[in-house]
């Protein structure tokens, strides 16, 4: 899922034109949710562990002592202000999204995104 976001980010067709950095916020937070259910069950040895994310977020906050546990909590919260359209607010960028999707593709998938291999400075975003 992060792939098929990076794509839509590179390259947004018809449909996504004006909405293509939303839509990829929304992949790409799916592909951390399923990230989060992976490393649970890796940390706790139960295949599923049942709740809502935020209780997910806990158990990563509680027992996970590598960097993936905060950075997938940070996309995970980032990706969801991303998500979430509110009139009060700007959309997110496409660099805001790809940097979510980098961080979380160098901290837990130990790869460097295509995307920015190229493109590392106009990709930054300051907090």
């Amino acid at each position: 899922m992060l792939a098929r976001a990076d794509a839509l980010l590179r390259s947004p067709d018809r449909a996504a034109v004006g909405n293509s950095a939303r839509l990829a916020a929304f992949l790409a937070r799916q592909a951390v949710e399923d990230l989060i259910d992976a490393r649970c069950a890796a940390l706790t040895g139960v295949p599923v562990v049942t709740g809502t994310t935020r209780a997910r977020l806990a158990v990563l906050k509680s027992l996970d002592t590598t960097p993936a546990g905060p950075v997938l909590i940070d996309a995970w919260h980032q990706l969801t202000t991303f998500c979430h359209h509110h009139a009060y607010q700007l959309s997110p960028t496409v660099p805001e999204v790809r940097a979510q999707c980098a961080a979380v593709e160098r901290a837990c998938l130990g790869r460097m995104p295509e995307s920015s291999v190229g493109s590392a400075s106009d990709d930054t975003v300051s907090k």
